[in-house]
């Protein structure tokens, strides 16, 4: 049972981010990959998980208890091929985010293919900064985890398009001890493409 929360998530994406931890560690588990394997479009489902939120696969879109949540996915080390204008899914969403970076290439026809490179062990410099990149955007981890911070700092990101904007990445900075995590800061952007 969702609680509302794909409702809620769905009506305000960045408050929510704001202000509810929410985990997408679930959506790389064997039985996830199962079911998005093949797919573009997926239906998740954001449950609650104590005072804070996790987000899992449906098997389909009868499944659901809440509102229904069809979403693209990009995979560990993958990627997922979206609409740059009126896409059918609204919210693009990845696995756990620490130590990662988003990849953005822009595609004949309308199209954006949205990579996940994974296992950073640090901040690099922007690849479509490069000459002859064929990246036009990207965005790190480890360019807004910096400073005085201690222990495990985990990460949730998601892309978010609104009509007539360009899709917003949304990175969610969860600290605290297991069982206790809390929202430390939301950092956003437009994507530039």
């Amino acid at each position: 049972m969702a609680s509302r929360l794909n409702l809620l998530f769905q009506t305000a994406p960045k408050q929510f981010m704001e202000r509810m931890v929410l985990f997408t560690h679930g959506l790389t588990s064997p039985e996830s990959a199962a079911l998005t394997w093949g797919k573009q479009v997926h239906h998740l489902d954001i449950e609650p998980v104590a005072t804070r939120s996790s987000v899992r696969v449906l098997p389909n879109i009868n499944a659901y208890a809440d509102m229904p949540l069809e979403s693209y996915f990009v995979p560990a080390a993958g990627f997922a091929l979206v609409p740059k204008e009126d896409p059918p899914c609204r919210f693009v969403f990845f696995p756990e985010f620490a130590g990662c970076r988003l990849l953005v290439q822009s595609k004949e026809a309308g199209w954006l293919r949205i990579e996940c490179e994974t296992g950073l062990g640090g901040a690099m410099p922007a690849p479509e900064s490069q000459k002859d990149s064929r990246y036009v955007d990207s965005f790190a981890y480890w360019d807004y985890t910096r400073g005085h911070l201690v222990g495990r700092i985990r990460a949730t990101t998601v892309l978010v398009k609104d009509p007539g904007e360009p899709w917003t990445v949304y990175m969610q900075q969860i600290v605290g001890t297991p069982g206790h995590e809390v929202v430390r800061e939301l950092h956003w952007r437009r994507l530039r493409y």
